[in-house]
């Protein structure tokens, strides 16, 4: 069966669209858009190029997104040799926006299709190094769901997010948990109840001020109802990446502060909060766990030096855009070659996709 799921994912990914020598937008300039800034950059590396950005929302028009600015759809009409790739996971809007492409007569493709496509070596390699059946069967549903913009039926696990193998359920009173995007203390109350409150401290960092107000309530509630030490939880109100420096914070506008973006404040805006990388204020830890809206890679670069020497636990989501779902597997085998590597879906979209790493 494995060499068959793997067969039909190599078809999948061969034949990539030719889009050499045409003039490229991206149509979508919404969060998922501010979502592929940090794979875009990667994409950049490699020659990637693109126009600018399409979007119908009139009150985007003339903003900017790293470096490219927004643009009307009018824009493209009466242009040649124009493909348009559109970014965005919703199969309706993905839908309209082919209608209206196809009445310009314009070339256009799902942005995830031409990246996966591209690197259908790397794609494969992620797929070979995976430990297990289920994540094979996951991995395989996950590519061919973005490439084709459809829902497709795969293996999920929804009640043990950041949990769902048995290596990240021991009990050990030495562990120290990194949990960077800790959100309002979600995933704090459910390690300390799946732990029984035995652990030597929890380390987590969130940046959004009012998430730590939230945090803050609910880890006083799990210190007084587990008897816990008050040093054993610690919250850090940074961003996490490579390096230490300054950086700017802004909280979507339509998420309630389920998701935030960081602007680089070397980009000539201001900084409002501290980046700060994992080997510059950590030791050791056993367990680190990342949600940190696709500043992941960044984190683990920045985190090389205590991966290496700790071998920690990782449970580290890769769903933010389609670069990490190569990328980050591959950078995580890079950082430590004996990892075992799996991937588990906690949710019944294209979100909570998680790799998880062990010794």
């Amino acid at each position: 069966m494995s060499d068959d799921l793997r067969n039909a994912l190599k078809k999948l990914l061969s034949e990539p669209p030719n889009i050499l020598n045409k003039e490229i937008w991206i149509w979508g300039a919404g969060d998922t858009a501010q979502l592929y800034q940090e794979g875009f950059l990667r994409l950049k590396n490699e020659g990637f190029y693109f126009e600018g950005y399409i979007d119908k929302n009139k009150s985007l028009i003339g903003e900017i997104i790293g470096d490219k600015k927004i643009y009307s759809p009018d824009i493209l009409i009466n242009k040649k040799n124009v493909c348009v790739l559109i970014c965005s996971a919703q199969e309706h809007v993905v839908r309209d926006i082919m209608h209206q492409l196809n009445e310009w007569n314009i070339e256009g493709y799902l942005l995830d299709e031409i990246i996966l496509k591209q690197h259908s070596k790397e794609v494969l390699q992620c797929y070979d190094m995976l430990e297990d059946q289920i994540s094979k069967q996951v991995y395989e549903g996950i590519i061919r769901w973005r490439i084709l913009g459809k829902a497709v039926e795969i293996p999920k696990s929804l009640d043990d997010t950041y949990f769902a193998l048995d290596a990240f359920n021991k009990l050990d009173d030495r562990e120290i948990f990194v949990d960077c995007g800790a959100y309002i203390g979600d995933t704090l109350k459910d390690y300390v109840y799946r732990r029984k409150g035995t652990f030597k401290k929890v380390i987590s960092f969130e940046v959004d001020e009012d998430n730590v107000k939230e945090y803050q309530k609910q880890a006083n509630e799990l210190i007084t109802e587990w008897n816990l030490d008050n040093e054993s939880i610690q919250l850090l109100h940074y961003a996490v990446g490579d390096q230490m420096r300054n950086s700017k914070f802004v909280r979507y506008s339509n998420n309630a502060g389920l998701g935030s973006k960081i602007i680089e404040s070397d980009a000539g805006i201001e900084g409002n909060c501290r980046m700060v990388s994992l080997d510059g204020i950590l030791d050791e830890y056993n367990f680190l766990k990342a949600d940190i809206e696709s500043f992941e890679y960044r984190m683990l670069l920045g985190a090389e030096k205590g991966i290496k020497k700790c071998r920690p636990l990782l449970a580290i989501c890769i769903y933010h855009n389609a670069v990490d779902l190569y990328s980050i597997p591959l950078l995580v085998k890079t950082l430590v070659s004996e990892y075992k590597i799996a991937i588990r879906q906690h949710s019944n979209d294209l979100s909570e996709t998680v790799l998880y790493a062990w010794i």
